[in-house]
């Protein structure tokens, strides 16, 4: 395990991993983490795909887990793009598939419509936040609106309740007792990134990556409905899975190891293809 730092922009740490010893494998696999949490709560996962044969990477998001920043904080989509392409260029991206989730699965879903990444292969976007459960009001939208002009970095509890990440409550207790774990979220990011949710979906027949989509049925904090809209939009190109009994985090609930199987299988046929 390797672990290495790449700056931003704006000066900004960002805290990268490699999860095996694979030098110059035939395939890299970069998994992109959601609001609040860190790259190591993906440790199962990264070492799922290393058994693939994948070269696998994570990385803290700016203000999140052990790379620099206010917590819960991003000027916006500009700028995470901007830190998800200089991680891209500090790993083996010959051949390169990328994992998101909720928050992460957003970035994700903006970089592979808005960016061009020729050597990107694959996508999986899980439980992405493109639509919340439960949508913000007009109201909510208009305060957010003026704090991301006025104050971007103002912050407030996302009001997270970690029994609704999976339905092992271990996963909740250990999300909550987890030092590097946060429940903050900033005016500015909040106003991006609901935007660019709804962004993702509205320009989702752009997609020219192999993506898939997967979610929890029971998720109570993503909507489900946005990964549905997105596939739709997307057409053949994405695969749509939706997993009963699955809340937030499908890659840490009780059906985990089916759904990493499946997701094996479709980046084997990609691959193969």
């Amino acid at each position: 395990m390797q672990t290495f730092e790449v700056k931003t922009e704006d000066g900004i740490s960002l805290h990268v991993q490699k999860w095996n010893d694979i030098e110059k494998g035939e395939k890299t696999l970069l998994i992109i983490h959601g609001l609040g949490e860190h790259q190591g709560r993906y440790e199962h996962v990264a070492e799922h795909f290393a058994k693939d044969g994948f070269e696998t990477y994570t990385y803290d998001q700016r203000g999140h887990g052990k790379s620099d920043g206010q917590r819960g904080h991003s000027p916006g989509i500009a700028a995470s793009l901007d830190d998800l392409e200089r991680v891209i260029e500090s790993i083996p991206h010959e051949n390169l598939y990328l994992y998101g989730h909720s928050f992460g699965g957003n970035v994700t879903a903006n970089f592979v419509l808005r960016k061009d990444c020729s050597t990107l292969r694959a996508v999986v976007l899980s439980s992405a936040w493109l639509r919340l459960h439960e949508e913000p009001s007009k109201t909510d939208i208009i305060l957010a609106s003026i704090m991301s002009v006025i104050y971007p970095k103002f912050t407030q509890n996302n009001q997270l309740d970690p029994d609704d990440l999976s339905y092992i409550k271990q996963v909740g207790e250990d999300y909550e007792n987890d030092p590097l774990t946060h429940n903050q979220i900033s005016a500015g990011l909040f106003k991006s990134f609901h935007a660019t949710g709804i962004w993702a979906i509205e320009n989702a027949s752009q997609l020219s990556t192999p993506t898939f989509v997967l979610h929890g049925a029971d998720d109570s904090i993503i909507g489900v409905r946005g990964s549905k809209e997105f596939a739709k939009n997307a057409g053949e190109l994405a695969s749509l899975h939706i997993y009963e009994k699955t809340k937030h985090e499908p890659h840490n609930d009780n059906k985990a190891g089916e759904i990493l199987d499946n997701i094996s299988v479709w980046f084997k046929q990609i691959n193969d293809g």
